[in-house]
């Protein structure tokens, strides 16, 4: 069944509101939070949202089994089959809820937080992270109702429901933190704001489609574990590239202290919502590439025309934070923590310039048969990352990590576009080679001292993301479309 064209637009407005209301809230307050907590208690709150976010490994495909079983049985009108895979999901979010709380547990009388957070007082740390686990559990059950919305393809219902969630818990956060709470007033509202969401959707659920809302059953479990193999693959990949991202800011953390990991969440935060931006862009493409591998259709123009707009304006927006970066930073941090973060910010832009690369590639790889290759990327990837990041802090310290996430992205991305290209799009010339050439330019910016040089890069990235992007994806635009079936000039 196709959307009519009033809801695809109500999809779409409600979607980008909530890949950006979130993020620019988060990014707005941080500069309260430093002042109002204190950079040691803010990055002892990142380390603990950090490490807490690792939980999410357990979450064997609980959203995406819900959106692909009841996605199927829609488009056959099996109702009952609808409301048993509803029931399994919601069930085993429930289990997983309990799970992470008892991990919490497990935490808190194990001082697990000790490992991290060196210099400080222990018990308050590992009660922060044993909430911090109970609030990111709730979040699975949340995932297993929303999840529903989107297999009925009412992303506007899901968004608004994911604005409500999201923006709630950290507005409750800045109101406590104004009124001079401290982190576990905060962490245990997060926790009743979350339970007061869950409400809330199944509400929305109930009157959405009253006829699946079930009593959980944690019996049911057992007849139903066949859906537990259904998304295997796409598990294995989220929980490598989750630990992947994990290792970095956790790294930090080990070698240095909560003060240093307070400067370096900033970095990463920055670079996170850009790529989690355009990661969800990325989305909007795998369903198009499936329908297109399934058709037999040419998925170049597909390929050529998302890379491009990918790239070409996460690299615009990267390049502007760049060149406008003292400013922009010293403004909204404020002089301090301006000047302990900003290379850290300019590094992590950088390698956020690269890591944009894998997205167009990894919705292709999914969509194909060749779904495994992804899984292989990404042990890849990240098990370069975390080597070479080490060999980065053994000698240049916090800078020497980033330093070694650039070079392993370096690495590994053209080995990603040279299988991809072979395998998937049956192309045997060199371009995979020149993929990185605008991210390189970017970063002998901002290593370069002198103007003349910096000149010759900016000129050089200019020129490089015009023939190897745009004039790659125009002939597509400009003469067919973008979901036109065309001839692939390469």
């Amino acid at each position: 069944m196709s959307l009519s064209r009033t809801q695809f637009y109500k999809n779409s407005i409600w979607t980008f509101l909530e890949l950006t209301s979130y993020p620019l809230l988060v990014i707005l307050s941080t500069p309260f939070f430093i002042s109002r907590l204190g950079i040691e208690n803010y990055g002892l709150w990142m380390l603990i949202n950090t490490i807490t976010l690792g939980i999410n490994i357990l979450n064997i495909g609980v959203g995406d089994t819900s959106i692909s079983l009841i996605s199927k049985y829609r488009a056959i009108g099996d109702t009952l089959a609808i409301q048993k895979v509803f029931r399994f999901n919601f069930s085993f979010a429930i289990l997983l809820c309990l799970a992470a709380a008892l991990l919490g547990a497990v935490f808190y009388f194990s001082n697990f937080i000790g490992f991290f957070y060196k210099k400080g007082d222990l018990v308050f740390a590992g009660l922060l992270l044993c909430l911090g686990c109970i609030s990111v559990g709730i979040k699975f059950v949340e995932i297993s109702v929303l999840s529903v919305f989107k297999a009925f393809e009412r992303f506007d219902i899901n968004s608004k429901l994911q604005c409500l969630s999201k923006c709630s818990v950290i507005l409750t956060a800045l109101l406590l933190c104004g009124l001079g709470e401290g982190l576990i007033t905060i962490l245990i509202s997060s926790i009743m704001v979350n339970v007061i969401n869950i409400a809330i959707q199944l509400i929305c659920l109930y009157r959405f489609n009253s006829a699946l809302m079930q009593w959980p059953d944690l019996y049911f479990l057992r007849s139903r574990s066949e859906y537990l193999k259904y998304n295997l693959w796409y598990w294995l990949q989220s929980s490598i590239a989750l630990l992947g991202f994990l290792t970095d800011k956790l790294a930090v953390a080990w070698f240095t202290d909560v003060k240093t990991m307070g400067y370096y969440y900033i970095a990463s935060m920055i670079g996170t919502n850009i790529h989690n931006f355009f990661l969800s862009f990325g989305a909007f493409i795998f369903p198009r590439a499936s329908y297109e591998i399934q058709a037999k259709n040419s998925i170049s123009p597909l390929y050529f025309v998302s890379r491009a707009i990918i790239a070409i304006i996460g690299w615009l927006i990267i390049l502007g934070l760049i060149l406008g970066g003292d400013f922009i930073f010293q403004l909204w941090l404020g002089h301090e923590t301006f000047v302990k973060s900003i290379f850290y910010i300019k590094l992590y832009l950088v390698f956020e310039a690269g890591m944009l690369l894998i997205i167009t590639p990894f919705y292709f790889n999914n969509s194909s048969h060749l779904i495994k290759l992804n899984s292989l990327f990404e042990i890849l990837i990240r098990s370069s990352h975390f080597l070479l990041m080490l060999i980065g802090h053994y000698y240049y310290g916090v800078n020497g990590i980033l330093y070694g996430l650039i070079l392993s992205t370096f690495i590994n991305i053209p080995f990603q576009y040279y299988t991809f290209h072979r395998l998937i799009l049956n192309i045997r010339n060199f371009s995979w080679s020149l993929v990185l050439i605008p991210v390189a330019c970017l970063l002998a910016y901002i290593i370069s001292a002198g103007t003349f040089f910096k000149l010759f890069y900016l000129l050089t990235f200019f020129i490089s993301i015009k023939f190897i992007y745009f004039d790659a994806a125009k002939p597509y635009i400009a003469n067919f479309g973008l979901f036109r079936k065309v001839k692939s000039p390469i």
